[in-house]
């Protein structure tokens, strides 16, 4: 299944460096080597190394060792019908004769290695691409990454091989596999890109005519190929800077969450990561599952035409879930089948964005007419809904923040209200309690940490008051609060008679915060219902 490609301006890249591209493929021709060399210049200088070259390293080597018949083709391999009498006489029959050969087994023999053709992944491959990551440097010098990495080119099947059920059929085809590795300093794996080609057929002699002219353009024609899915993601493994959102208007930095709703099927995993720069570096991840979805109306975004069509079916239970998530922070969304279902997108369902303060959002992973599409919509206030620009998402982070899988989560804060003071203890950590006056000057500090309870989903809240008519600035804040979110802040609320003993247990009665969390920990889960 193919995915839907997000909005981004890769395709203006793509015209600009394709054309250049192009002349700098037909003009290179070099012998094969095996170790691995870095680039040293760009397409337009070579006295004096580009400053890119300092961060991101091409090379070009052998595919990793597999148990098989030969080496990876570094240089090219012409298996023959003679090549095959070293198989048993069983297997000879296998390969030539009858009507289903066992091409596979024939594509994987020894054959003659012709060390002068070299793979297109060895020389040609690489060279193009010093001219393509110089040319996006240039045009992006902001993309420049902070750490190294490598572009590495692994030659893997580079071979003329005979076809045909009998030795007397003259085709030969050409198969070629290789990949584009992206490695980050420490070596491991952040981004990988396969090319395969097997479908151009001549005869032997007309591949080596004129000192294989046509495979020297079959050669050009898979590199720039292969070269124009690197362009395409180029800007996800070095992405520029995203564009963030001016906060500067919100006093106190008491920014808007916005809240998103994620829908889910059965089968199937869309995950969230707030405050995300990358995969690897954000905050909080959310994995949206159909069984751990919750009702509709959670957090009170408005109703869309997604929204009615799958309320509108058949036979099939609605599920989704919505959060807020901080204002003005990157998000990003992905989107697979779980591996039990058996099913898989081809290629990554994957984007980014800023999310706007107080700004709704839905998402959706969409499958229909065998195409997986990723569906991200901003939610206006009368349910119309706008595409949501999202860009590929980065491959290498360069944050250093350790990530927080906060699902399943079921953190509990404590709030404590005595005349004048208001205490905050997070029930799951020995850290010190936060407290705040309880007057109209600290109403800011009091939503920061709301803020950041409702973003965290599975934080609920106990709140002791000093009585049930008991009314504050902050107390009155609360509780228009949690009656704006309920879903979102999950709370219980208790008269501090209910925390001290009964024996000792009076009206308006003042407790410490200890006997509080005590006590608040007693109740479970299901009784912090939405008020």
């Amino acid at each position: 299944m193919a995915q839907r490609r997000f909005p981004t301006r890769t395709s203006l890249l793509t015209a600009a460096l394709l054309a250049p591209l192009a002349a700098t493929s037909a003009a290179q021709s070099a012998p094969p080597h095996t170790t691995p060399v870095a680039a040293t210049a760009t397409a337009t200088t070579t006295d004096h190394p580009a400053p890119w070259t300092d961060r991101v390293q091409i090379q070009s080597g052998p595919a990793g060792a597999l148990k098989r018949m030969h080496a990876p083709d570094v240089a090219l391999r012409i298996v023959t019908p003679d090549d095959s009498e070293a198989l048993t006489p069983k297997g000879l029959a296998l390969l030539f004769s009858g009507n289903e050969p066992d091409y596979f087994q024939r594509n994987n023999l020894p054959g003659s290695i012709i060390e002068g053709q070299a793979s297109p992944a060895i020389t040609l491959m690489p060279n193009v691409a010093k001219a393509l990551v110089g040319g996006y440097f240039r045009y992006a010098p902001d993309a420049l990454p902070a750490q190294t990495s490598t572009l590495r080119f692994s030659a893997d099947t580079w071979a003329l091989v005979h076809q045909g059920n009998t030795r007397k059929d003259p085709l030969y085809r050409l198969n070629h596999s290789s990949t584009i590795q992206q490695r980050r300093a420490d070596g491991s794996l952040a981004e990988i890109i396969s090319c395969n080609d097997s479908d151009d057929r001549a005869t032997l002699g007309a591949w080596q005519a004129d000192d294989y002219a046509r495979l020297k353009s079959a050669a050009q024609k898979i590199t720039m190929k292969c070269i124009d899915k690197l362009i395409k993601r180029i800007p996800a493994m070095y992405p520029r800077p995203l564009a963030a959102e001016d906060l500067s208007a919100y006093a106190g930095g008491a920014v808007p969450p916005a809240r998103v709703r994620v829908f889910a099927d059965f089968g199937r995993t869309t995950t969230l990561f707030t405050d995300a720069s990358c995969r690897t570096d954000y905050r909080d991840r959310i994995d949206v599952k159909y069984n751990n979805a919750g009702d509709k109306g959670l957090l009170g975004i408005p109703s869309t035409e997604a929204l009615r069509s799958k309320e509108n079916q058949r036979f099939s239970a609605l599920s989704y879930q919505e959060y807020e998530v901080p204002g003005g922070k990157p998000l990003i969304f992905e989107a697979a089948f779980d591996p039990k279902s058996g099913l898989y997108c081809k290629g990554t369902l994957s984007g980014q964005f800023v999310a706007k303060p107080g700004q709704d959002y839905e998402v959706e992973f969409e499958v229909a007419d065998k195409m997986c599409r990723l569906h991200i919509r901003q939610v206006h206030a009368d349910g119309s809904v706008t595409p949501q620009q999202a860009r590929p998402t980065p491959t290498i982070c360069e944050g250093t923040r350790a990530p927080v899988r906060i699902e399943p989560r079921q953190d509990m804060q404590v709030l404590l209200f005595t005349p004048g003071k208001l205490q905050i203890q997070d029930a799951t950590q020995n850290s010190a309690p936060q407290q705040l006056s309880d007057d109209a000057s600290a109403n800011a500090a009091l939503q920061q940490v709301l803020q950041q309870a409702s973003s965290t989903p599975g934080t609920r809240l106990c709140i002791v008051t000093p009585g049930s008519t008991y009314s504050s600035p902050l107390r009155d804040a609360l509780w228009n609060r949690v009656l704006e979110s309920p879903q979102a802040l999950p709370s219980l609320w208790l008269e501090a008679a209910a925390v001290t003993p009964s024996h000792s247990a009076a009206a308006g009665a003042q407790v410490d915060l200890a006997a509080a969390v005590t006590r608040c920990k007693a109740f479970p889960i299901k009784e912090f219902a939405a008020q």
